[in-house]
């Protein structure tokens, strides 16, 4: 499945690639519940904070975690008999970001790079390699980002392989709400500018 999704850096469009997590997208259908978003990144805090499917007392948790809990929707989690259990599980993984540009810029660059927490990164580039081609190849491959040429026909040229992305870290608040960004553009590909999340910062 993919969504797409405003480049940063001003560079067209980026093509988010997502493996949607079919048990937690229908049970978020059942429970009439999109994003998971509603608190930003310390909602999402709290929530990695609680194991999956298991009771936790209330009275483990502090003032701003009990807060959160017991105004979350049930889709979420429920609060009953002083415990509080967590249901929701982060809907998608973002496997690859493809940032289009006529060409490999340093704009280009930069777009890309700005995925580099979340996911794998590729350039498709739409102009034929200049005279210090050889040079920008390397460029890229040093940040892991791979490169495509789009022919007129359509067809991708592989000039360099995007890196296999490896997490610093196995889950953070940031790649969850990464995951909740592009989930809401599956759910909706064509929002309110005012509903689309902004990219965490780099």
């Amino acid at each position: 499945m993919m969504v797409t999704v405003s480049a940063p850096r001003g560079v067209g469009e980026a093509m988010l690639h997502l493996d949607i997590d079919d048990v937690e997208h229908e049970r978020r259908r059942a429970a009439g519940l999109g994003v998971a978003t509603g608190y930003g990144f310390g909602g999402l805090d709290v929530l990695m904070g609680l194991p999956h499917g298991l009771p936790v007392p209330l009275s483990a948790l502090n003032s701003h975690q009990r807060e959160y809990v017991r105004q979350a929707p049930a889709g979420i989690c429920t609060v009953n008999g002083g415990q509080v259990v967590r249901h929701v599980t982060r809907p998608c993984r973002v496997t690859l970001a493809t940032v289009r540009a006529r060409s490999a810029s340093q704009a280009a660059l930069a777009a890309a790079s700005r995925f580099t927490q979340f996911c794998a990164r590729r350039v498709v580039i739409t102009s034929a390699p200049s005279l210090s081609w050889p040079e920008k190849v390397l460029e890229f491959g040093l940040y892991g980002i791979g490169v495509c040429l789009e022919h007129e026909d359509g067809e991708l040229e592989t000039l360099a392989e995007p890196r296999p992305w490896r997490p610093k870290r196995r889950h953070t608040p940031e790649t969850w709400w990464f995951a909740e960004t592009a989930y809401g553009r599956f759910l909706n590909p064509q929002p309110a500018p005012e509903t689309v999340g902004p990219l965490p910062a780099a």
